[in-house]
């Protein structure tokens, strides 16, 4: 009823982790504007230290970065809260990533990512309607 047709229908909390600062500039402006309250993060380290003081709804991160990749953030997120959707944005293709995101409440996105196409995928992992 309150829904959008641009993403959820209440402001819920995400989190971006993206190494590459225009990169994760983008990405936390086109979130926010989708409704979320939107923290950022320029590495794993630093967004799981993000996920330990704050309560996320989801979290984004890229796939490769330096000393954490996004697989390594996927894992770390589901040791400590299992029922967090996490969305992982990569550059590179790859049959083995695609392969990789079997679980519920994960979901591969190829950069450049459309901002309609980020918002419906952020509502499907969220169990909303888009």
């Amino acid at each position: 009823m309150n829904a959008t047709a641009t993403g959820p229908s209440s402001r819920k909390r995400a989190l971006v982790i993206d190494d590459d600062a225009p990169v994760r500039k983008t990405l936390h402006a086109i979130v926010t504007g989708l409704g979320f309250q939107t923290d950022a993060a320029s590495n794993g380290s630093e967004g799981l230290r993000h996920f330990e003081s704050h309560p996320y709804d989801v979290v984004l991160t890229d796939l490769l970065m330096p000393g954490m990749t996004g697989w390594q953030v996927l894992e770390a997120v589901r040791e400590r809260n299992p029922k967090i959707p996490v969305i992982i944005i990569t550059g590179s293709a790859g049959h083995d990533n695609d392969r990789r995101v079997t679980q519920p409440g994960v979901a591969l996105l190829h950069k450049p990512v459309r901002m309609d196409f980020l918002g419906s995928t952020l509502a499907r992992v969220l169990g909303e309607k888009p």
